[in-house]
């Protein structure tokens, strides 16, 4: 799928000069990037806070990370509440940085969707730099950048000043220098690859077994046993980085519970949520009055374990680690059981998961019809550009982003997936995004020439 033929690198191209758009000069591409974050930061700190009622989330900062924040800001530890034990609920990264953040601005909304804005514009940065990294072409990269930067999803995204954009930023930057390693053979580059990755894992979860669907792949296309056995030390780096960067919240964790916890304790919230949602969506009017009955359903199964908590409607608070723990693997064991026993059950959620949800599902049926009407034209621009890369013969290049974006998608669909978990992959869309528009504008300027379009090379990094 990501390429006829197995070449020497992993990551390799075509040498041959590709006929797409001309370069742009670099005091043009500042001047777009630097519009591009006026546009942003309006949007984002003005108009979108103006229509909270009318959108999907509610713009502003939630999903535990304020509490968690404020009560590390007041001193009261890593807790959702100063009379309860500390928590696992959520993992450090994203609540550390808005507790910083309210150090400078205590308790403040727009501190934190400025602390977005910043990590937007320096995932933009990024992106531009991977994107040049794929093609060899600046200007597809400064077209990726913008397309993230003004896409919908990433200002929806900065104005709820949820967790996505930090996430974005240090995968960006893992997989920027992850092709660094893999171009140059460098175990340091390899080191700071899963450091990085290490620090998203610290956002984000999920991300922190991306590290087997790259060493399986680097195996894969590695040349011979000498080679991949020089790939296996090199992973053996990536590995380490990755351990160092999680360790404090490991060994921490371990020592409030005496238990291998590596990232949160919502790994059943989020199965049991997908599983209700799956089953019971149809009888409610919206997925945010389905999500409310998947909480009252985790309630009753607290009670019926005998566990003192706090919550009924949504999240379940917890006075000790320990119980946190148990009732994770509870209903971890619970959504296991059912998905042995019915496994049609498992094949359908998945199926509505991968194909729907994670693309469009929103909270009511109005911000649906707004994922559909946003998503779908960039999901249709990023496979035509999939397609342009593969007929130049660089799809090889783009591996390593298509592969991270399928783990995270594959990731979903076994859990819980709606439209806000597919903000992970929106940078990795607009790489090939970008090259479908940059090949459209050469078919244009081929047909209806002013000036001779100037000829491109893909240069292999």
């Amino acid at each position: 799928m990501l390429g006829n033929q197995r070449l020497a690198s992993p990551v390799g191209g075509s040498d041959a000069p590709v006929r797409l758009i001309a370069p742009a000069p670099t005091y043009i591409v500042l001047t777009l990037l630097v519009a591009g974050l006026l546009i942003n930061s309006a949007i984002v700190l003005v108009a979108l806070p103006r229509t909270a009622g009318a959108l999907d989330y509610s713009l502003k900062l939630g999903d535990l990370y304020d509490l968690i924040a404020k009560n590390l800001y007041q001193g009261y530890g890593y807790r959702v509440e100063p009379g309860m034990g500390e928590t696992m609920l959520r993992e450090p990264g994203y609540p550390l940085l808005i507790a910083a953040v309210f150090k400078i601005r205590p308790y403040s909304d727009q501190a934190p969707r400025v602390a977005c804005i910043v990590l937007a514009f320096g995932a933009a940065l990024l992106l531009l730099l991977l994107t040049r990294q794929i093609t060899g072409d600046r200007t597809i990269g400064l077209i990726a950048a913008l397309l993230f930067l003004l896409y919908p999803a990433t200002l929806v995204s900065e104005a709820r000043a949820g967790n996505e954009l930090s996430c974005i930023f240090t995968i960006l930057a893992s997989i920027l220098a992850l092709y660094r390693a893999v171009e140059k053979g460098c175990v340091w580059w390899y080191g700071l690859a899963g450091l990085l990755l290490g620090v998203g894992a610290l956002v984000r979860g999920e991300v922190l077994l991306f590290p087997l669907i790259i060493l399986a792949y680097l195996l894969y296309t590695a040349m011979g046993w000498e080679e991949r056995g020089r790939t296996a030390l090199r992973m053996v780096a990536f590995g380490t980085g990755v351990l160092v960067a999680t360790s404090p919240w490991i060994i921490r964790n371990y020592l409030l519970v005496h238990k291998f916890v590596p990232t949160a304790t919502l790994a059943g919230v989020a199965a049991q949520e997908g599983l209700y949602t799956c089953e019971y969506l149809s009888q409610y009017e919206s997925f945010r009055l389905a999500q409310m009955g998947a909480g009252r359903e985790r309630a009753e199964i607290a009670r019926q374990l005998r566990l003192q908590f706090v919550g009924v409607q949504y999240y379940q608070f917890f006075y000790t680690p320990q119980e946190e723990v148990e009732f994770n693997r509870a209903l971890l064991n619970r959504v296991s059981r059912e998905y042995r026993g019915h496994p049609g059950v498992l094949v359908g959620c998945a199926a509505k998961n991968v194909l729907f949800n994670f693309w469009f599902l929103g909270k009511t049926p109005q911000a649906t019809r707004m994922n559909v009407l946003v998503q779908l034209p960039l999901l249709a621009l990023a496979l035509g550009g999939l397609i342009v890369l593969y007929k130049r013969g660089l799809l090889r290049k783009a591996a390593i982003i298509v592969l991270y974006g399928l783990y995270i998608l594959i990731m979903h669909a076994i859990i819980i997936a709606h439209a806000r978990h597919s903000m992970l992959v929106v940078p990795f869309l607009a790489v090939p995004a970008a090259v479908l528009l940059a090949r459209a504008w050469h078919g244009l300027r081929t047909n209806y020439p002013r000036a001779q379009p100037l000829e491109i090379g893909i240069r292999n990094y």
